[in-house]
C-alpha cells in the first residue's frame, strides 16, 4: 500500500508542478519525471514501490480502451488531420521505442 502511495505523492506533485509552473506538459509526465530523480537520487526502487508495479503493470493495456473508443468516435478529425496524426504517432513512438530497449539492454548486463 505504500507504494501505491508513492505514486499518488508524485501524481499529485506534477499535478501541482503543472498547475503552478504553466507547463505545457501533462501533469502525469511531470510526476514521472519527478518519480524518476527520486529513485535515481535514492539509489533504487524501494520494495514496495517494485511490489505495486508488478501488480498494476498487466492492467496497462485497460488504458488503450479509452484511446480506441474516442478514435471510433472522432471520424470527422480523423478524415481532416489522419495522415498528419499517424506521422506524429510514428515519430513519437520510435524515440519511445529507442529509448525502452536501452533500458532494457541496460537491466540485462547489471
Amino acid at each position: 500500500m505504500i507504494g501505491f502511495f508513492i505514486l499518488l505523492v508524485f501524481l499529485v506533485l506534477g499535478g501541482a508542478l503543472q498547475l503552478w509552473l504553466g507547463l505545457p506538459v501533462p501533469a502525469s509526465i511531470t510526476g514521472m519525471l519527478l518519480l524518476l530523480v527520486f529513485l535515481v537520487a535514492r539509489g533504487g526502487v524501494p520494495d514496495s514501490l517494485a511490489s505495486i508495479t508488478k501488480v498494476l503493470s498487466p492492467l496497462l493495456p485497460l488504458f488503450i480502451i479509452p484511446v480506441s473508443a474516442g478514435i471510433i468516435t472522432q471520424e470527422q478529425l480523423l478524415a481532416e488531420h489522419g495522415i498528419a496524426l499517424v506521422v506524429i504517432l510514428v515519430i513519437s513512438l520510435i524515440p519511445g521505442a529507442l529509448v525502452t530497449a536501452a533500458i532494457m539492454m541496460a537491466g540485462r548486463k547489471s
